[in-house]
């Protein structure tokens, strides 16, 4: 095949940076598309696999109930929509950190063992949550459905922030993507425009909306009878508890941002006091749950229970976490160390592994 001739006319002295440039460009190119390969053939690797793990019939189902405490055990869920991303997180957090360790001999300071443990403990609870027999018996009775929320808004996520996941999946992407994401300007103009969601009172009050709104009778009762409407309320529960619980543990770095996640906890600590308290104290079920008479309540029973529930452990999170932040203000600035380094997604996306 013969060579297309160049159009324009190129100067001696220019030729050799021309083919060096042309040659670099190829390089990058064939890198890139060998990348895109081993991350698609590894992608439908993990999904074939987990497919093939996945049983068929009922086990699919999403939350089915177990009818006593004697089927409490073989009510494990299999969701794929649930077992597929806590899955394939895993595995490219486990990836980045396998790389990023052999690449550096070590890992970055703030991101260490501790990080890692928090990570898996946080997928851990949020398999718990989600995929143990609790699944089920969160359909059956409102106290196990409060003790699931409880792990999916404030215990599994502010571990996983703390695990900073974002450091180990940069890590295990190709180099070339690490730096397209840093000039890519729609990821930038979009996280510059959601930025102010993400301070702690925005995202205490966008976390309350959504706990509010799905805790009234009609919308929490639709969940619970319908899978979809099931798996949105869990999707905006956990998303809306990331954004919360992320912008309160960044602000723990400075004083001013301190003290607005101090107001940001005492908000969400109320008004869980006062959801608790109209569950507790209602004289009659707010909910539909006609399946508490096999484990031996009654509807009103159960429900005082769920508010039980959510005012001791959650409220103790939340108030727990303003106790930190009013800590932090009260604590004098201190003098930052020279030459100490602290792990940012924006600094890593310019390293190369």
């Amino acid at each position: 095949m013969k060579a297309m001739p160049c159009r324009f006319k190129v100067h001696p002295p220019y030729m050799g940076l021309l083919c060096s440039e042309r040659k670099s460009s190829a390089v990058r190119l064939g890198s890139l598309g060998r990348s895109i390969n081993k991350l698609a053939k590894t992608a439908f690797g993990l999904l074939a696999v987990l497919a093939a793990l996945m049983p068929t019939g009922p086990a699919l189902a999403h939350g089915a109930a177990p009818h006593g405490p004697e089927d409490l055990w073989h009510s494990w869920q299999a969701d794929p929509w649930v077992t597929i991303p806590l899955a394939a997180s895993s595995i490219l957090f486990a990836s980045g950190v396998w790389r990023l360790r052999g690449s550096l001999g070590r890992l970055l300071p703030g991101f260490g063992t501790v990080q890692v443990f928090c990570f898996f403990a946080g997928t851990a609870l949020l398999a718990v949550a989600l995929l143990s027999p609790l699944e089920g018996l969160s359909r059956s009775l409102l106290s196990a459905h409060m003790v699931q929320h409880i792990l999916l808004i404030a215990v599994a996520p502010p571990l996983l922030v703390l695990g900073k996941p974002e450091v180990a999946w940069l890590w295990a992407l190709p180099e070339e993507w690490r730096r397209g994401m840093v000039r890519h300007r729609g990821m930038r103009s979009t996280l510059s425009f959601l930025s102010p969601c993400a301070r702690p009172v925005p995202a205490a009050l966008i976390h309350m909306a959504i706990l509010w709104i799905w805790h009234s009778p009609t919308l929490f009762d639709a969940a619970v009878a319908s899978d979809g409407l099931h798996r949105l309320e869990h999707v905006l529960f956990f998303g809306t508890a990331l954004l919360f619980w992320r912008a309160i543990i960044r602000a723990h770095a400075g004083r001013e941002a301190a003290a607005a996640a101090l107001i940001a906890c005492l908000i969400t600590l109320l008004q869980s006091g006062l959801l608790s308290a109209l569950l507790s104290f209602a004289r009659d079920a707010l909910y539909h749950t006609p399946d508490t008479a096999n484990w031996g309540l009654t509807a009103v029973e159960d429900q005082q229970l769920a508010g039980a529930i959510m005012s001791l452990p959650m409220c103790a999170i939340y108030l727990i976490s303003g106790l930190v932040m009013a800590l932090r203000l009260l604590t004098p600035p201190r003098r930052e160390r020279r030459g100490s380094m602290s792990v940012a997604s924006s600094d890593l996306l310019k390293q190369s592994p």
